[in-house]
C-alpha cells in the first residue's frame, strides 16, 4: 500500500514539475521587432463558450508531444497596419505547417483573410513583461505574457489589444536606449551581500542592437544603498554586465 501511494505522489509531482516547464513561446513579429510570447492568442479562440480543438489534434490526441511545449505548436503573429495577424501554424515537434483557414473553419470559425493573412479579430488581452522563472533580462529575447501568467507582479502593460488591433503599445525599441542613459534592475537570480532581491543602478556605455552593457553605479536593497556591503569580488562579476534594457527601469 505505502508503495502504491509513493508511486502515486511521484508520478503526480513529475507531471505537474512537467506542467511547471518552461513552454516554447509563440512569436510575435512587430517591424523589426520579434517578440515571445508565454501566453497563446489562438488559446482564446472560442466558439460557443468552448474552446476549439487545437492545431494538430486527432480526436482528442495530439500524439507525440513535449513538456516542452504542451499545446502541440507554436505560431507566428504579425502586426500590419496596427492589426494583430495569424501568419503561420508550426506542429513543435514535426514542423509540419497547419492550414490555418481550413483549420479554422473545421472548427466552425469563419476567418477574416486580409492579403493572405487570417486576422486575430477574436483576439482581446493586456501583455506584460514575463520575467520568472524562466526568463531573464540576461537574455536578448524579451517575453511577454498574459496577466493570468504575470500574477500581477509586473503593473506595466507593454502591449493591449482589443479585437484583434493593437491599441497599446508602451514597447521602446532597443534603439531608444542611448549611451549615458540610466537604468536600474531588480536582481533576484541570487543573494548579494547577503540580500536576495537587489536593485543594481547603472549607466549605459555600449548597445550593441539587442543588448546594453551597464557601468554598475550601485546596489540598493530596500531602499538602502548597500554597493559598501558588497565584496570587491562580487562587484567585479559585474564589470562587464549585458542586459536586456527592456526589463530595466529607465531613470532620469
Amino acid at each position: 500500500m505505502r508503495r502504491t501511494l509513493f508511486i502515486f505522489f511521484l508520478t503526480l509531482f513529475s507531471s505537474s514539475a512537467a506542467l511547471a516547464s518552461g513552454q516554447e513561446p509563440d512569436i510575435l513579429i512587430i517591424e523589426k521587432d520579434t517578440f515571445y510570447l508565454k501566453s497563446f492568442p489562438l488559446e482564446n479562440l472560442k466558439i460557443n463558450k468552448k474552446t476549439i480543438i487545437r492545431p494538430f489534434d486527432n480526436d482528442g490526441k495530439l500524439g507525440k508531444i513535449s513538456t516542452g511545449c504542451w499545446r502541440g505548436y507554436v505560431a507566428t503573429w504579425k502586426i500590419i497596419d496596427s492589426l494583430l495577424f495569424l501568419i503561420k501554424v508550426e506542429n513543435f515537434l514535426t514542423k509540419e505547417k497547419l492550414s490555418i483557414p481550413k483549420y479554422l473553419k473545421n472548427n466552425g470559425y469563419n476567418p477574416k483573410i486580409i492579403n493572405g493573412f487570417v486576422l486575430a479579430d477574436w483576439y482581446s488581452d493586456s501583455l506584460k513583461k514575463y520575467e520568472f522563472p524562466f526568463a531573464s533580462a540576461e537574455d536578448n529575447k524579451f517575453n511577454l505574457c498574459n496577466n493570468e501568467l504575470s500574477k500581477n507582479i509586473f503593473k506595466k502593460i507593454e502591449l493591449e489589444f482589443e479585437n484583434g488591433k493593437l491599441i497599446q503599445n508602451n514597447i521602446l525599441p532597443i534603439e531608444a536606449y542611448l549611451i549615458g542613459h540610466k537604468l536600474s534592475y531588480y536582481y533576484s537570480k541570487s543573494w548579494i551581500a547577503g540580500v536576495c532581491g537587489v536593485t543594481i543602478h547603472g549607466i549605459i556605455r555600449e548597445n550593441n542592437g539587442k543588448m546594453v552593457r551597464l557601468e554598475i553605479s550601485t546596489f540598493t536593497a530596500n531602499g538602502q544603498d548597500i554597493t559598501e556591503q558588497i565584496e570587491k569580488k562580487t562587484i567585479k562579476d559585474f564589470e562587464n554586465f549585458w542586459i536586456n534594457p527592456r526589463y530595466c527601469e529607465k531613470n532620469e
